[in-house]
C-alpha cells in the first residue's frame, strides 16, 4: 500500500480525488476541442458537397486521373515557365518563379529555353552520370536551373549527383531545385555522400501554389489562361489535401487557445500511438473480412513496428505451400507491398515458362518464379504506380483510407476477390 495512504488515509483520498477531478477536467477540455474541430470539418464537408452539386468541384486534372502524374506536373510547370509558350505572357511567369529564391546568379529570363525529360545520356555503371532531367532551364549566359520533380516516385541512386555532374561537365553556373509535396530533404541515396554542389528545396504547398497565385493575378479573370491556372491550383490543393484557408485558420485559432494548447500537445506527443491504434484496429477488421471470405490468417508479432513483419492469408484446402503476404521489410510499415509467395520451408517446381499459365493479378511489377502472380506496393485506390502514398501505413493519407474503409475496399476488391474467383491457390498448387 502507498505510504501516504497508510499513514494518512483521508489526505490520500483527498489527493486522489483532486487528481481525478483534474483528469476529468482535462478530458472535458479535450472533448470540447475535438467537438469544435469536428464542427468545422462538417461545415467544410457541407461546402464541398454544395460545390459538387453546383458543378464547382469538377477538375479536369483530377477527372482525367492526372493529378499524381509527375510527368504531367513537370510539363504543366515547364509550359508556364517557358517564355515562348502559348500562354502569351512571355518571361513574367519565369521571373516570378525565380523570385521565389535568392539564387546566387542572375538569370536572364528573356533568353531562357525550357526542356522537359531532358536526356543526359545512359546511366553509367557507377551511377555517376546519365539520366533524364525533369525540367531544365538555361539562359544565354550559361546559367541553368535543374528541377527534379518528386510527387510519389522514389529517389534513384545518385540522381541529383548525376545531374550536378552533368551541369559541371557543361560548365553551367547552376542550381538544382528539388521539388516535393512537403519540402523534405533529398535522401543520401540521391545526393551522394558529402555533396559539393548547391541544391534548394521547393514544395508544392509553399512555393508552387504561391507562384501560381502570383501568375493568376497577372491574368484577366475571364481568360482561358486564368481558368487553367485556377484548375491546376485546385488540383494541387486536392493532391495536398489542403483545407480552405478560412477553416484552416479557425482550427488553428481553436488549437492555440490557451485552454486547448496542452490538449493539442498531448495529441501531438501521442501521434504515433494514435496511428498505431488505428492501424491495429484496421488489421483486425481486415482479418475478420478475410476470415469471412475463407482465408486462414497469421499476423506476425509487432506487425507494423518491426522490419520484416507480415500478415499471411492462405486457404489450406487449396494449397499448403502458397499464401498471400501483406507487409514490409522496413520498420514502421514503410514500403508496404503485397503478393503471393511460398510459405517458409516450402518448395515449388515453377519454371519461367510456366508463368504464362498463371494469372498475373497485379501488373505493377513483373511475375517471377518466387512471386508468380506479380506484386505491388500499395499506392492508392486506383492501384496505379506512384498514384498515392498507401505504401506508408503511418502516412495521413493511408490513415484516412483506413478510417473511411477505402483501403479495405481496395484489398477486398483487388486482392482477395481475384485470388478466390480465379482459384489462384489451386493453380499454383499444381507446381
Amino acid at each position: 500500500m502507498n505510504y501516504l495512504a497508510k499513514q494518512n488515509p483521508q489526505k490520500f483520498r483527498d489527493k486522489a480525488d483532486k487528481l481525478c477531478k483534474t483528469i476529468l477536467k482535462n478530458m472535458d477540455i479535450l472533448q470540447e476541442l475535438l467537438n469544435n474541430i469536428n464542427a468545422i470539418l462538417q461545415i467544410e464537408e457541407a461546402d464541398n458537397e454544395r460545390d459538387k452539386k453546383n458543378g464547382n468541384s469538377l477538375n479536369l486534372f483530377s477527372s482525367l486521373n492526372l493529378k499524381t502524374s509527375e510527368l504531367i506536373h513537370s510539363r504543366m510547370i515547364a509550359e508556364l515557365l517557358n517564355p515562348n509558350s502559348s500562354h502569351g505572357k512571355g518571361s513574367i511567369f519565369l521571373k516570378k518563379f525565380i523570385e521565389l529564391h535568392d539564387f546566387e546568379f542572375t538569370f536572364d529570363v528573356e533568353s531562357a529555353s525550357v526542356s522537359t525529360e531532358f536526356d543526359i545520356g545512359p546511366i553509367s555503371k557507377n551511377f555517376s552520370s546519365g539520366g533524364r532531367i525533369d525540367i531544365l532551364i538555361k539562359d544565354a549566359n550559361n546559367h541553368a536551373l535543374i528541377i527534379e520533380n518528386k510527387i510519389y516516385a522514389k529517389d534513384q541512386k545518385n540522381q541529383l549527383l548525376r545531374y550536378a555532374n552533368y551541369a559541371k561537365s557543361e560548365k553551367y553556373d547552376y542550381c538544382i531545385v528539388y521539388l516535393t509535396l512537403d519540402c523534405h530533404e533529398p535522401p543520401e541515396i540521391s545526393i551522394g555522400k558529402n555533396p559539393d554542389y548547391e541544391y534548394v528545396m521547393f514544395s508544392y504547398e509553399d512555393d508552387i501554389l504561391l507562384w501560381l497565385n502570383q501568375c493568376m493575378k497577372l491574368c484577366p479573370h475571364e481568360s482561358t489562361l486564368y481558368y487553367s491556372l485556377f484548375q491546376y491550383s485546385q488540383c494541387l490543393k486536392d493532391l495536398l489535401n489542403l483545407m480552405n484557408e478560412e477553416y484552416k485558420k479557425a482550427i488553428i485559432d481553436i488549437a492555440t487557445d490557451d485552454k486547448n494548447v496542452k490538449s493539442v500537445l498531448a495529441l501531438y506527443k501521442n501521434e504515433h500511438r494514435i496511428k498505431k491504434r488505428i492501424i491495429d484496429d484496421f488489421v483486425d477488421i481486415l482479418c475478420s473480412k478475410a476470415k469471412e471470405m475463407g482465408f486462414v490468417i497469421n499476423v506476425d508479432d509487432k506487425f507494423g513496428d518491426d522490419a520484416e513483419t507480415f500478415i499471411s492469408f492462405c486457404i489450406p484446402k487449396q494449397s499448403d505451400k502458397w499464401a498471400l503476404f501483406i507487409g514490409s521489410d522496413k520498420r514502421y510499415a514503410k514500403d508496404v507491398y503485397f503478393g503471393i509467395y511460398l510459405l517458409a520451408d516450402k518448395t515449388s517446381r515453377i519454371k519461367k515458362a510456366d508463368l504464362t499459365n498463371i494469372p498475373r493479378l497485379w501488373a505493377v511489377f513483373e511475375q517471377e518464379k518466387s512471386c508468380p502472380c506479380g506484386w505491388s506496393y500499395f499506392w492508392s485506390r486506383s492501384g496505379e504506380k506512384y498514384s498515392g502514398r498507401w505504401y506508408d501505413w503511418y502516412d495521413n493519407e493511408t490513415i484516412e483510407a483506413m478510417i473511411d474503409r477505402s483501403l479495405l475496399d481496395f484489398i477486398v476488391g483487388n486482392i482477395f476477390s481475384p485470388i478466390i474467383n480465379k482459384g489462384v491457390f489451386k493453380i499454383l498448387n499444381r507446381y
